[in-house]
C-alpha cells in the first residue's frame, strides 16, 4: 500500500469483514454452551430455569459426537518428511528435517490443531492459526567488519595492533521462539467479498488480539506518549461478538492493547511488485488511526535474481472441514445437526411428561373400606401394609394409566439416524454397539464407506498441518541458529523453500499397539527379504510396541556364514591338493590342527589293536554314469525363492 491510499479504505474493508463475522458469532455462542450442557453464566437463576423450561429437555449430543470426530480426525501429532527439490539439499534433509520436527513439538502444533477441530466441528465450522516467530535481542558493540574476512596482511597487522576495526552497536539475537497459536473464530478476519475454500486465495487474512504493554513496546514499537490512548479494557469483556464464551465476567484485564493485523498479497494493491508470494504486514491499533506498522512481511527474503525465499504462504492459515457455495464461513456439524437435536429434545421432553403424569394412582370402594385403611391410604406411605377383611380385589385397584405410543421411540431412533447421517460419526464409530441386527457384511461395507468419508476430512486436517509446518519452516530457515555442513552455509536461507513437505498416510491418526504390530509385521513379511529395506527399526519398532526397551533387546544382524561348499572326495589325495584344502577353509570345513592331532592318535590306537585301515576300492559298474545327467535342463540347481506371505493354516511353513 502506498502512502497516498487513504487508510479509510482498509478500515472499511475490515469493518465489512467483521460484521460479516459477527453476524453468526451469537449462534457459534449457542453451539459452545449446548456442547458444554450449560447456559450462560450471566444470566440470572429465574432467567436459566426459564430458558431451560422452554426448550424442555436438554439431550447433550454435542459433547460425545464432537469428541469421537476429533479423535478421528487427528489424535497424534505426524512427523514431517522431507523431499528436496534440488539435489543440492539432499545433504541437508536429516539436519533440517531433525530441527523442524523439533520446532513442531516445541510449538505445540498438536494440541492447536486439537483446538481447531473444536472450532470446527462444533462452534463455527472455520478456524485459523497464526504462525510466527519472536526474536528477543540485546544491544551488543560488533566489529563494523568480520576480522575472517580480512586479508592474511590486514590480520596480521590487527593482530599487532596496527589497525583498528571500529566497532559499530547491533541488535545481537538472545532467544528465539516459533509460535503456532489458535485465533478465536470470534478473532478471525475474512474478506466479505472471499467465496472460495482456498484461503491462500484470498487477498488479505486478519485477526484481531491483544497484548501487553510490554508486548506492544517490543512487538509493536509503541512509546509512552500514546500509552494513555491505546491502553484499553479487553474489547472480549463485553461478552458479546468478540468470544465464543459468553461469560462476561471473564476478561476483565483494563491493561491490554487491542490491536487489528492484517496480511495482504502485495501484487494486489502495489502495480510495482514483481512478486506473487510478496506479502506486506499492517497493525491497527485501537486508539490510534494510523496503523503502527505498514512494511513488508519480514519472513521474506528476496534474492539477487529476485525470487522470494522464507515464508510463501499467508501466515494465518484455515481450517474448513465443508464448502459451502458462494460462502467462506460454512456451518459446523453442531448448526447443521441442531434441527435433530431440538427434535430430539422435543421427543425426549415428551417421553418425561409421560413418565410425570402417568404416576400410579389407587382408588378404594368407600363402602368396603374403614377409616383407619383409608387413612393409610390417603397418606400413601410407600410399600406400606394395609390391613383390609378378606379378599381386596374388589375395595382396592390402581388407575389405569395411558400408554406411551410405540412410534414416539422409533421416532427417537430416526432422529438418531439423521444425526449420524450428518456427523457421519455413528453409534459404531464412537465406540459402542449399535442397535437391531447386525452382519458381517453389512459392518464391513458400512465401516468402508465411513473410512472413504473420514479420510477425506483427515486428508484435509493434514494439509492444514503441513501448511504450519511450511510456514514454520520459512521462519525456522531465516531464522534458525542450527550446524549445518559447510557446504550449504551459503544456502541456509532457502532451505524452507528447498523441500516438499509430507506425512506418512493417516500418520494423524493414533494406532492401537497390536494393529501397528500387524502393520509393521506384515510390511517385513512383503519386504525384508527384498534386500532393499533397512529391518532394524522396524524390529525396535515392534518391540517397543509390545512394551520393551529396544536398546536392551535389539541388537545389530550377525553377518551369515558362507553357504558349504558340496565336494566329491574320491580319495584321501584330493586332501593334499591346496585348492581342495583353501576351499574348505573358506567354509570353515576343513579339518582344524587339533582335529588332525586327534585322527593320527584315533589310527595309532587302532593300529595297536591291529585294525585294517586300508579300504577296498569299489569296482565301477559298466554303464552307470558317475553324476547324474540332465540333458535339456539349463539351470539344474536353481531352486525356488522361499514364501513370504505365510498362511497361520500351513503352521508357518
Amino acid at each position: 500500500m502506498s502512502e497516498q491510499t487513504p487508510w479509510a479504505a482498509w478500515q472499511h474493508r475490515i469493518a465489512a469483514a467483521k460484521k460479516r463475522r459477527d453476524d453468526r458469532v451469537s449462534e457459534w455462542q449457542e453451539n459452545v454452551d449446548l456442547r458444554k450442557g450449560s447456559i450462560s453464566k450471566t444470566r440470572d437463576a429465574a432467567d436459566r430455569i426459564a430458558i431451560r423450561e422452554s426448550r424442555g429437555i436438554s439431550v447433550n449430543q454435542d459433547w460425545p459426537l464432537t469428541k469421537a470426530k476429533i479423535a478421528q480426525l487427528y489424535s497424534q501429532t505426524p512427523e514431517v518428511r522431507l523431499t528436496p527439490r534440488d539435489e543440492r539439499f539432499a545433504e541437508a534433509v536429516q539436519v533440517f528435517g531433525r530441527e523442524l520436527n523439533d520446532v513442531v513439538g516445541q510449538a505445540a502444533i498438536g494440541a492447536t490443531i486439537e483446538e481447531c477441530l473444536a472450532d470446527v466441528i462444533n462452534a463455527s465450522g472455520i478456524a485459523g492459526v497464526l504462525v510466527s516467530c519472536e526474536i528477543k535481542t540485546e544491544k551488543r558493540q560488533v566489529p563494523e567488519v568480520d576480522p575472517a574476512t580480512l586479508s592474511p596482511q590486514e590480520q596480521a597487522l590487527l593482530m599487532q595492533g596496527a589497525i583498528e576495526i571500529p566497532m559499530v552497536e547491533v541488535d545481537a539475537p538472545t532467544d528465539v521462539r516459533y509460535l503456532a497459536q489458535r485465533i478465536s473464530p470470534a478473532d478471525l478476519l475474512i474478506p466479505d467479498d472471499f467465496t472460495g475454500s482456498t484461503y491462500d486465495q484470498a487477498r488479505w487474512l486478519g485477526e484481531e488480539g491483544r497484548m501487553t504493554w510490554a508486548q506492544a513496546v517490543s512487538n509493536l514499537g509503541l512509546t509512552d506518549d500514546v500509552k494513555e490512548k491505546v491502553l484499553q479494557t479487553d474489547r472480549r469483556a463485553s461478552g458479546t461478538t468478540h468470544s465464543l464464551n459468553s461469560d462476561s465476567l471473564a476478561f476483565k484485564d483494563t491493561d491490554v492493547v487491542n490491536y487489528t493485523q492484517v496480511f495482504y498479497w502485495r501484487h494486489y494493491y502495489h502495480p510495482e511488485e514483481t512478486s506473487f508470494s510478496a506479502l506486506q504486514r499492517v497493525v491497527f491499533v485501537d486508539g490510534l488511526e494510523e496503523p503502527v506498522i505498514n512494511e513488508p512481511y519480514r519472513a521474506q527474503a528476496r534474492l539477487e535474481d529476485g525470487r522470494l525465499i522464507g515464508v510463501v504462504k499467508n501466515p494465518i492459515r484455515i481450517l474448513t472441514l465443508t464448502y459451502i457455495s458462494d460462502d467462506a464461513l460454512p456451518p459446523s456439524d453442531s448448526s447443521v445437526g441442531r434441527f435433530q437435536v431440538e427434535e430430539l429434545e422435543a421427543s425426549r421432553d415428551a417421553m418425561v411428561q409421560q413418565r410425570k403424569h402417568s404416576t400410579p394412582i389407587r382408588w378404594f370402594d368407600t363402602n368396603r373400606v374403614g377409616p383407619n385403611t383409608r387413612n393409610q391410604l390417603e397418606k400413601g406411605d410407600f410399600q406400606g401394609f394395609i390391613g383390609i377383611n378378606g379378599a381386596g380385589e374388589r375395595a382396592i385397584g390402581e388407575v389405569a394409566r395411558a400408554s406411551y405410543p410405540a412410534e414416539r421411540f422409533e421416532f427417537d431412533r430416526v432422529i438418531k439416524g439423521d444425526l449420524t447421517e450428518i456427523w457421519q460419526v455413528g453409534t459404531n464409530q464412537a465406540g459402542a454397539f449399535a442397535a437391531g441386527e447386525r452382519s458381517a457384511r453389512e459392518a464391513g461395507i458400512i465401516e468402508r464407506n465411513f473410512q472413504r468419508r473420514v479420510g477425506q476430512e483427515q486428508d484435509k486436517v493434514s494439509r492444514f498441518f503441513l501448511g504450519i509446518v511450511e510456514v514454520l519452516a520459512g521462519h525456522l530457515a531465516l531464522y534458525g541458529r542450527f550446524p549445518l555442513p559447510d557446504a550449504l552455509g551459503p544456502l541456509r536461507q532457502e532451505l524452507g523453500n528447498a523441500f516438499t513437505y509430507n506425512t506418512r498416510v493417516d500418520a494423524t491418526v493414533r494406532l492401537e499397539a497390536d494393529e501397528q504390530i500387524e502393520r509393521l509385521t506384515k510390511g517385513l513379511n512383503l519386504t525384508a527379504q527384498s534386500g532393499h529395506v533397512n529391518i532394524k527399526p522396524v524390529v525396535a519398532k515392534i518391540w517397543e510396541l509390545l512394551g520393551e526397551d529396544p536398546a536392551q533387546v535389539v541388537i545389530d544382524p550377525q553377518p551369515k556364514p558362507p553357504e558349504p561348499v558340496k565336494l566329491s572326495i574320491s580319495s584321501a589325495l584330493d586332501l593334499h591338493d591346496p585348492v581342495v584344502m583353501a576351499t574348505l577353509m573358506r567354509t570353515q570345513q576343513a579339518p582344524t590342527p587339533e582335529d588332525v592331532q586327534a585322527a593320527q592318535k584315533l589310527m595309532q590306537a587302532l593300529e595297536l589293536l591291529g585294525v585294517n585301515l586300508t579300504l577296498p576300492t569299489p569296482e565301477p559298474v559298466p554303464g552307470q554314469p558317475s553324476d547324474p545327467q540332465t540333458p535339456g535342463i539349463a539351470n539344474p540347481n536353481w531352486d525356488s525363492a522361499p514364501r513370504i506371505e505365510r498362511r497361520q493354516a500351513d503352521g508357518g511353513a
